[in-house]
């Protein structure tokens, strides 16, 4: 008799906690407006997406940042075709379970099947120039990092992030950043360059890099993991 209810209450917690990892309600469609760009949403107890592509779907279920195109490999359409998603759940429900709950309800409306992989791609490593670095830590703990096209304005942020943001697409390099300076702690510092997308008669981000903070870029190749697609559906099951 003991064996049954606890046989009976373990039953019950595996229920609930399947229960809990999809939304009370979903609602998944086609988009075919033509409009772009789209939009994610998070208010109370509904998410909403609206005219946004399968590809940042799954990164925001995924946590890949948009800027990481290379960390997600599949067919050309998960950037083309537009879908609006609609969920409820409740409003006090963590960010982490309203994400496996997004991963589920991708993998049921358009059977979605992804694994990671190690894959060789083309990197640059940031490294000190033969110059040296023209860097000074500082104590912080001052912590803000400005960007525009052109322009980065840093307070106290470690050499890691000045890879992270180097890798964004909006920078213009095409390919992943790693640090590779060896250089520890936080600096203050500004960088400067001329956009190709942009007549200007300013250095390149290369040439500001080694210029400027005595910092350069090294082509190279690397082993990075990346989400792949199996399968998924271009046309979704919807309601």
């Amino acid at each position: 008799m003991a064996k049954a209810i606890a046989y009976t209450s373990l039953l019950a917690t595996l229920l609930s906690a399947a229960f809990a990892q999809t939304f009370e309600v979903a609602s998944v469609k086609l988009n075919k407006s033509g409009r772009n760009p789209g939009s994610t949403s998070r208010s109370g107890g509904q998410l909403v997406f609206e005219n946004t592509s399968l590809r940042e779907c799954i990164a925001i279920a995924y946590g890949i940042s948009p800027d990481r195109d290379y960390a997600l490999t599949g067919p050309s359409w998960i950037d083309t075709e537009r879908y609006d998603i609609v969920a409820k759940v409740p409003a006090e429900t963590p960010r982490p379970q309203v994400l496996r709950m997004l991963q589920s309800l991708l993998a049921e409306r358009f059977q979605l099947r992804l694994h990671r992989e190690n894959k060789d791609l083309r990197v640059y490593l940031l490294t000190v120039a033969r110059t040296g670095a023209k860097l000074k830590a500082v104590p912080g703990p001052e912590d803000s990092f400005t960007f525009r096209p052109g322009h980065i304005s840093v307070k106290a942020q470690p050499m890691d992030e000045l890879a992270d943001k180097l890798s964004r697409p909006l920078v213009g390099i095409g390919a992943p950043v790693m640090n590779s300076t060896g250089l520890a702690g936080v600096f203050d510092f500004t960088l400067d360059w001329a956009p190709d997308n942009l007549q200007s008669d300013g250095p390149s981000i290369f040439s500001a890099l080694q210029e400027q903070l005595g910092l350069k870029l090294e082509a190279a190749k690397s082993r990075i993991e990346v989400l792949a697609i199996d399968r998924a559906e271009r046309i979704p099951t919807e309601n």
